[in-house]
């Protein structure tokens, strides 16, 4: 997997975008924002506004009828997801989650969004730009 990854100086956070291996010449992608190594990890507080807020987007995403409901295994103290009910234009189905652990160590936040199936996307863009 290639990724690039983008963090402000000081930052809790980093946004990691990634490219997986291609696949018939076809590379999927995901981009995550989780927090930096070393930084201050997610209080119960913040997890609880944090899902509080993706129950929020995701309810506004599934009433234009153009998303569906897609909870990841529950294996984190949180695990919400949303995903495209169709495809997008490279022949990807689309999730979008919010994972997060605060009950047990490490704790961790990871939210992104993804193209799920490795036999669809587009040509290789890291390898190629």
């Amino acid at each position: 997997m290639t990724e690039q990854r983008w963090e402000v100086p000081g930052s809790r956070f980093v946004v990691v975008e990634a490219e997986y291996p291609p696949h018939d010449d076809k590379s999927r992608r995901s981009c995550e924002l989780e927090i930096v190594q070393g930084a201050k990890p997610i209080s119960t507080a913040e997890e609880k506004h944090l899902r509080a807020t993706f129950f929020a987007e995701r309810d506004e995403l599934l009433s234009t009828g153009r998303y569906e409901r897609w909870n990841p295994d529950p294996i984190f103290s949180t695990n919400l997801g949303v995903r495209l009910a169709g495809h997008n234009p490279h022949g990807c189905r689309v999730v979008s989650y919010l994972d997060i652990e605060t009950q047990r160590a490490p704790s961790f936040l990871m939210t992104g969004s993804a193209e799920q199936d490795g036999a669809c996307g587009s040509a290789p863009r890291f390898a190629h730009p």
